[in-house]
């Protein structure tokens, strides 16, 4: 399965509300019935001062060649290989980043439509190993970050997506998703967080609050 995450930013005097609006309402109902995907998703971040992005879309293939029709890794940058005419994408900056990634479910509990999702975008240091970077990511943090979220009442769900499958380097390393019943339970979980070896290979994550829409199951 491939799954494409798609980070988008909203364009200058374009209110996140509005973005959010053509974006549930137009681009989405768009997108499936333009590619097709297995499975698709809408993440939408709180909207904060001088964030980096407004949300992002999620899109699972079975199949690399319908993958393909969305996404080309062999390029030298990320794009859309097809702009759809539904009005969203004059709404952003034009600068999607792009990530196709090898998703690892940790934690495989609900994500209920009320939940508190958080989203944690992860570098790795430039000179680290690549591959050991990965494998700290899988024995080191996810151990810890389970472990905890099993101790937090209300931690619902962990999801791990590597950014292994695109051709030039990408923008991150991966993501986190985290699940929670609130977010009381958000702020439980990450207090009782520890350290682990992953920070030693890892730039420190930046991390956004939201909730995710599931457009296809």
């Amino acid at each position: 399965m491939i799954k494409l995450i798609v980070l988008v930013r909203r364009a200058e005097g374009v209110s996140h509300d509005e973005l959010v609006e053509s974006w549930l309402n137009a681009h989405t109902p768009a997108v499936v019935k333009r590619f097709q995907p297995d499975h698709c998703s809408v993440t939408i971040f709180d909207s904060k001062p001088d964030q980096q992005y407004d949300g992002m879309t999620t899109l699972w293939f079975k199949d690399a060649e319908r993958a393909s029709s969305f996404y080309e890794p062999q390029r030298e940058t990320s794009y859309l290989t097809t702009e759809l005419n539904d009005g969203f994408f004059e709404l952003t900056d034009k600068n999607p980043t792009v990530l196709a990634c090898e998703e690892h479910v940790i934690v495989d509990g609900p994500r209920p439509s009320q939940a508190v999702k958080v989203t944690g975008l992860v570098r790795r240091k430039s000179d680290g190993d690549v591959r050991a970077f990965y494998k700290s990511w899988l024995e080191d943090h996810a151990p810890n970050v389970s472990g905890a979220l099993a101790a937090t009442p209300g931690g619902l769900r962990y999801v791990i997506s590597h950014a292994t499958l695109g051709g030039p380097e990408p923008h991150y390393a991966g993501l986190a998703e985290v699940y929670y019943a609130d977010k009381t339970a958000a702020q439980a979980h990450m207090g009782k967080l520890g350290l682990d070896n992953f920070l030693k290979v890892s730039e420190a994550a930046g991390f956004y609050h939201g909730y995710e829409i599931v457009a296809i199951e």
